[in-house]
């Protein structure tokens, strides 16, 4: 079980560095000094994004069990909003964020940490 854990891992490190440029969406935002509108609007673009390029990695790389699992991961360390992508993955203020541990910060409309 650890094996495929550890490969599930080391893609998406890789998906990441490609679909992300080495940045998150978090990182990009605030270097941009999006506020606001501007900032949920590009969140939502990045996080659209990187779902699909996670999704197209995971679909050509693992078999469909192992897949779920790596998306959300992978999502998650693109968008920089914690270590999962939290359900629910939309918020508006903190109390949104009921996903468990790890979930309980609403940043620009995406749940995190």
């Amino acid at each position: 079980m650890r094996r495929p854990l550890a490969v599930i891992f080391v893609l998406c490190g890789l998906v990441i560095t490609t679909a992300a440029a080495d940045q998150t969406c978090k990182a990009k935002a605030t270097e941009q000094r999006l506020a606001g509108e501007a900032l949920l609007s590009f969140v939502k673009r990045c996080e659209v994004d990187a779902q699909m390029a996670c999704m197209e990695a995971a679909h050509k790389m693992l078999a469909e069990p192992a897949s779920e699992e790596f998306i959300h991961t992978c999502v998650a360390k693109a968008v920089g909003s914690g270590p999962r992508w939290c359900m629910p993955h939309h918020c508006r203020d903190n109390s949104d964020c009921t996903g468990g541990a790890g979930c309980d910060i609403c940043w620009a409309g995406v749940c995190g940490q």
